[in-house]
């Protein structure tokens, strides 16, 4: 198939383009810059490199719209995400032809806190503030796609991890500044996680399926979680032995959002969601090491603090 990925020089994006290539896709990836490290990186795998703005979409919606299926993983992660993620989705799916497909990210954190039950895609959603503009867009793909028959699929990915990268590798940086592990809120909370690379399997299983015309998939929605909870304070535990931090503390949610803003009242998150939809569906089977083996690896923050 002729892909398009936004976001190709991402964190997940690169995932989603190493993995499709190697499943004999060929590749075109949205980049800003087609001379930086991670753009010459893909270019090297054989992927093609569109230059454009997130922000324009008409510096990309055209190319988008000539390929047979697009994933969509980019984000400006800024004030404007709302904004422009709305904005490039209805750009790309009104320049897709009819039997294309369409694979949108969204993500867990739109449940909301779980209170200790386990969350299914059929939940009642609760998103905190940083993302409570997303059931909308999801909404405005699924109505968009359905009417120019072009096969959509939403992935709503656990945390991510592997590689040094994604919100861990964020942490890990603050431990190594400040010598700690901060943990916001009371600790009692837990987090469901994915490595990156099966993350990107079950991006490129939707689309295939997607594409095959399996009703199953088609117009569907999936949480992408292998690990439908670890606790939070393994997490740190993990963290700080991988970074060799003298401590763990606590940061009071209210202290927390005066550095991070919403950001804070994600990471305080109590959350425990189910995956067993893709596992069924999609046939889906996470093959990457767990969370905290994963962070425990001794190369997992060297990479981080080279990236």
């Amino acid at each position: 198939m002729k892909l398009f990925i936004t976001g190709g020089t991402g964190y997940i994006g690169q995932a989603v383009a190493r993995k499709a290539i190697g499943r004999g896709h060929h590749v075109t990836a949205l980049v800003r810059q087609d001379t930086s490290a991670a753009a010459s990186a893909l270019a090297r795998l054989g992927v093609k490199l569109h230059p454009g703005d997130l922000r324009e979409p008409q510096s990309f919606a055209a190319a988008a719209g000539a390929a047979d299926g697009v994933v969509h993983t980019a984000s400006t992660n800024d004030a404007s995400a709302a904004a422009t993620d709305e904005v490039s989705v209805v750009a790309m799916l009104s320049h897709l032809r009819p039997g294309s497909v369409f694979v949108y990210t969204s993500g867990i954190w739109v449940y909301g806190n779980t209170n200790g039950k386990l969350a299914t895609e059929a939940s009642a959603l609760s998103p905190t503030p940083l993302v409570a503009w997303r059931p909308v867009v999801e909404q405005r793909v699924q109505a968009l796609a359905a009417n120019r028959s072009i096969a959509a699929v939403i992935l709503r990915p656990a945390m991510v991890h592997g590689y040094g990268g994604g919100v861990f590798g964020m942490l890990a940086g603050m431990a190594q500044q400040i010598g700690g592990v901060k943990i916001i809120g009371d600790s009692r909370n837990s987090w469901p996680a994915v490595h990156v690379d099966d993350l990107a399997i079950a991006y490129l299983l939707a689309l295939e399926q997607a594409a095959k015309g399996n009703g199953q998939v088609t117009g569907q929605i999936f949480n992408v979680t292998a690990e439908e909870a670890v606790a939070v304070t393994e997490i740190g535990e993990a963290i700080r032995a991988s970074v060799g931090a003298d401590r763990i503390e606590l940061w009071p949610l209210d202290d927390a959002r005066q550095s991070l803003g919403a950001f804070a009242d994600a990471l305080a998150l109590d959350q425990t969601v189910s995956g067993q939809l893709a596992r069924r569906i999609l046939a889906w089977e996470p093959q990457g090491p767990g969370l905290i083996a994963d962070l425990s690896m001794q190369t997992y923050f060297q990479q981080s603090s080279g990236a």
